[in-house]
């Protein structure tokens, strides 16, 4: 009979701690779902304050003024709980970062001199989609994830990057402090790290934007009652049944405090979910919404018992709804990304919108459930829309009347209204000269918008270049003259025919030459050289002037950028010269560059794929 007991409390207690060993698991999955809810969410907040930044820049053809960006990374860092620096890299250089305190030895930092970053710097860029890094050990010290967005401009130029620091050992401090509230213990693991060892723990994978963890989960709790404890005390049938009555009661209130920690917790991520600033919608793969928040409901104006159970792509342009389906089917279990789309609100009035997923799993179905981020984007659009009009209509507007203003003093100057005071030649020069300054400024600003808004027509034939190059000499050494710098095409003829719109290449051609002319010293020799490369006909433009500063390189064919020296600046030019010739090169299947020394002259040049050769007849 002892013998039976025994085994039967054996067989109990075996069966027992199977069973807690189960409940155990399903209590950290449980838990680590929400302690996963609660990082993601923290750390999308942060990452979609990037989002307006880089934003942002293209609306400033990157160009940024410390004034006007010092208030925007200010107000970036003060919404972001857990943001340590905001980094913006022109040309993947450090440039600007706030706060600067704290984070001095990080200002300067060239990420190609980075050898344990550069190479995933180097996959952001080339995928052309932001990415978060970490956690890495920070040059300032400390920790940190590193959320990388590159930045291209409107016309798809790469600009650089931003570069938002997350404080990963205060963030980890946080889900620690909530874990220790609940008896559990936690860590982010790399994605690739060894299977655990223990069965005490849970591991959930982590995905956001390009960074993959397991975040790993267990319980700090120690049992009630020793097994070893059980055993011995079973063998007596009274103990025994004791034993068995106080355990099925401690289950009991285990289970009724889980289910009561599960449903506090449900509550606590329902309430930030509903308060979310931007709008935001729980769905299934189909688009079915599941929840939606107050500000969703806002965006489009409808109420919430008319959005829950619907579908969302009930509520999209019908030609916006293809593209939802596939971004909702395609991105399941994938990393987060954005995408526009046009939603309809209550009055059917379209809303221009951005979203992003964050994918949660599988629900007990089997279907893949999403939070779906949405943001209004109407304003930004308006305001880009302003940015180009207010151009062409500025443009437009000034143009006719200094066309007046060029020609009257013109006639002045060459005595059509008789001669001129020797008191008064001077001012009216410079009153003429800057008058062309401006009318040069219009006329590029007119030329950048046509290529920026994609009007730019072109009459592109198959010819050889020889001809325009030997043009370019005759009609540009007027302005050459002005410098006393001569101009010389040097090397034999060319035979070979290029497809070009010979407008368009005379203006490059022009432009080269002008500033080549304009930074040569008196006497010199600006020379135009064209040779052929293999498929490719290069022409080149070498002066001997004061060559390019180190520090200007990077931008030199950026919009409106000018050298620094009070040189370049007394030659005057409006900084859009050399930004109008690499469109108008690149959109003839070009390409250009330069090689520069200081103090040892430039050279410019423009390459154009062969053809074919010129026939001689």
């Amino acid at each position: 009979m002892l013998l039976l007991m025994g085994g039967l409390v054996e067989l109990g207690l075996w069966r027992y701690n199977q069973y807690r060993d189960q409940e155990e698991q399903r209590f950290l999955r449980a838990q680590g779902y929400e302690m996963r809810a609660v990082l993601l969410a923290e750390l999308n907040a942060t990452l979609h304050l990037a989002s307006g930044l880089a934003s942002y820049i293209p609306t400033k053809q990157g160009r940024l003024d410390a004034t006007e960006l010092q208030p925007w990374l200010r107000g970036l860092f003060a919404q972001g709980r857990y943001i340590r620096n905001i980094g913006l890299a022109p040309d993947n250089r450090i440039a600007y970062l706030y706060p600067l305190e704290g984070n001095e030895s990080a200002l300067g930092l060239y990420y190609p001199d980075l050898a344990e970053q550069w190479p995933r710097v180097q996959h952001i860029i080339a995928n052309r989609a932001p990415q978060l890094d970490g956690p890495l050990n920070l040059v300032q010290g400390g920790r940190g994830l590193v959320y990388r967005v590159p930045v291209y401009l409107q016309d798809q130029r790469y600009w650089g990057l931003i570069s938002t620091v997350i404080d990963y050992d205060r963030i980890m401090a946080y889900l620690d402090a909530l874990a220790r509230q609940r008896d559990l213990a936690i860590d982010l693991l790399p994605f690739d790290a060894p299977a655990a060892a223990s069965a005490g723990n849970v591991r959930l994978p982590v995905s956001l934007a390009g960074a993959k963890w397991q975040l790993q989960v267990s319980s700090t709790s120690q049992p009630l009652v020793a097994l070893t404890l059980a055993r011995a005390l079973g063998w007596s049938l009274a103990l025994l049944i004791t034993c068995l009555a106080a355990w099925m009661m401690h289950l009991h209130r285990r289970r009724a405090s889980l289910a009561q920690a599960l449903n506090r917790s449900q509550q606590d991520f329902m309430r930030a979910f509903d308060l979310a600033p931007q709008g935001m919608a729980m769905l299934k793969a189909t688009g079915q919404l599941l929840e939606v928040n107050q500000a969703l409901c806002q965006i489009l104006e409808r109420s919430r018992e008319e959005l829950v159970s619907a579908v969302l792509t009930d509520f999209c342009l019908p030609s916006d709804r293809e593209l939802l389906r596939q971004h909702l089917v395609q991105e399941s279990g994938q990393a987060r990304r954005g995408w526009w789309i046009r939603l309809l609100d209550a009055e059917q009035n379209p809303v221009d919108v951005e979203c992003s997923a964050s994918w949660l799993g599988q629900s007990v179905t089997g279907e893949a459930l999403c939070i779906l981020h949405i943001q209004d984007i109407t304003e930004r659009l308006r305001l880009q829309q302003m940015q180009r009009e207010f151009i062409a209509s500025v443009s437009h507007e000034l143009r006719t009347p200094l066309t007046s203003i060029a020609g009257s003093l013109g006639l002045i100057n060459g005595g059509a209204l008789g001669e001129v005071p020797q008191a008064m030649q001077a001012l009216l020069q410079i009153a003429q000269s800057n008058s062309s300054r401006l009318h040069e400024l219009i006329n590029d600003l007119l030329d950048m918008e046509k290529l920026m808004a994609g009007k730019m027509r072109y009459d592109i034939r198959e010819q050889p270049i020889w001809p325009l190059l030997e043009d370019a000499i005759t009609h540009n050494q007027p302005y050459a003259d002005q410098y006393q710098v001569a101009l010389e095409l040097v090397g034999h003829p060319v035979e070979v025919n290029v497809a070009f719109d010979s407008q368009r290449l005379a203006q490059i051609l022009a432009n080269l030459i002008s500033n080549a002319a304009k930074f040569s010293p008196p006497g010199s020799v600006v020379t135009l050289k064209a040779s052929v490369d293999h498929d490719w006909l290069r022409v080149s433009v070498r002066d001997r002037g004061i060559g390019i500063k180190d520090e200007f390189k990077s931008r030199i064919f950026s919009r409106f950028s000018q050298a620094d020296a009070g040189d370049a600046r007394q030659k005057g030019g409006t900084g859009l010269g050399l930004a109008i010739c690499k469109e108008l090169i690149e959109a003839m299947s070009g390409r250009i560059g330069y090689e520069s020394r200081e103090h040892l002259g430039s050279t410019f040049w423009f390459e154009l794929p062969i053809a074919s050769q010129v026939v001689k007849e």
